[in-house]
């Protein structure tokens, strides 16, 4: 495994360590989902607030020292060129160290200097960077969930369908209607065994083709997300003969 692996690797660990040890986003309640997105905003905005701080740091370190490796270079050439006049000078200040005056040495100094910090390497500097791209796309993408849950929470689908709509590549306003004519908007709507926003039956909902049937059947979203996956796939007709020429 390359570096650059294992760097991606561990960090994606650590920011699993940052959430909620239910915060699988297709898998958990939309309940528990929705409690613990404050908590993850919040651990990774702090988390992306001190990689950046750490990259700022080693970048300053990291410019200071290629400056300083760059100092003596360029002060080499004054010195060649001022050599007369020092000469001059130590000559004409020989006189005046002939004077009573008594010349005192300087004591060396007995409180030792501090470590140099060390100087971040521009392996070390891409791999801080890495790190703050991926906050930045995490934190991106627990602030476009928070908006979501939060407008489902007071019973607005629409952006969940929109989102659903866009990641499926299928018309958002059909998948709208399709809801209103199955359920009126009601998550926990019934009739007979027919259950949800889309009104699905167990034996339908628990099927090996949807990614989310370990789901309660009320999970709104999870029903959203598996109907849109049914349209795209071009099951509409067979599973809504009724609804969906209507809604499409």
């Amino acid at each position: 495994m390359t570096g650059w692996k294992k760097t991606t690797v561990a960090l994606l660990i650590s920011i699993t360590a940052l959430s909620i040890p239910s915060a699988l986003l297709l898998t958990s309640p939309d309940q528990a989902r929705a409690a613990s997105l404050p908590t993850r905003l919040t651990h990774t905005r702090t988390a992306l607030r001190h990689a950046r701080a750490r990259l700022r740091r080693d970048r300053a370190a990291y410019a200071a020292a290629l400056a300083a490796a760059k100092a003596p270079a360029a002060d080499t050439s004054p010195a060649v060129s001022t050599s007369a006049a020092t000469s001059t000078s130590a000559a004409t200040s020989t006189s005046a160290a002939t004077s009573p005056t008594p010349s005192t040495s300087p004591t060396p100094s007995t409180s030792p200097s501090p470590a140099p910090a060390p100087v971040p390497t521009l392996a070390q500097l891409r791999r801080e960077a890495h790190r703050v791209r991926v906050l930045q796309k995490l934190l991106a993408t627990l602030r476009h969930e928070f908006v979501l849950q939060r407008a489902a929470a007071h019973g607005n689908w629409m952006p969940l369908v929109r989102d659903a709509a866009k990641q499926d590549r299928i018309n958002a306003f059909g998948l709208r209607r399709l809801m209103t004519l199955e359920s009126g908007g009601r998550v926990n709507a019934q009739n007979g065994s027919f259950h949800g926003l889309y009104q699905y039956c167990l034996s339908t909902w628990h099927g090996a083709w949807n990614p989310w049937r370990a789901q309660s059947l009320y999970n709104g979203e999870a029903q959203i997300r598996a109907t849109a996956l049914a349209i795209k796939r071009g099951w509409g007709r067979q599973m809504w003969p009724n609804t969906y020429p209507r809604a499409f």
